[in-house]
């Protein structure tokens, strides 16, 4: 079930579409789990790709990570 992050003060991030991640039992393999990594991956990415209204618009995800890999 997803979350959204809500800070217990005001915060710069509380306006924002952050999902909580919740806390994994084994740090070694807990933290690789898709259910965290998913979440992870989807916190870090800009905030106007996770507020994208349409397809057309989140397509910019392909050059987002196309700029963490090669540049």
């Amino acid at each position: 079930m997803l979350t959204s992050y809500e800070p217990v003060r005001s915060l710069r991030s509380s306006g924002g579409t952050l999902l909580a991640v919740p806390k994994s039992r084994l740090k070694s393999k807990g933290d690789h789990a898709f259910a965290i990594r998913a979440l992870l991956l989807w916190n870090d990415l800009p905030e106007e790709i996770r507020l994208a209204d349409s397809v057309s618009s989140f397509k910019s995800l392909k050059t987002h990570f196309y700029r963490l890999a090669f540049m």
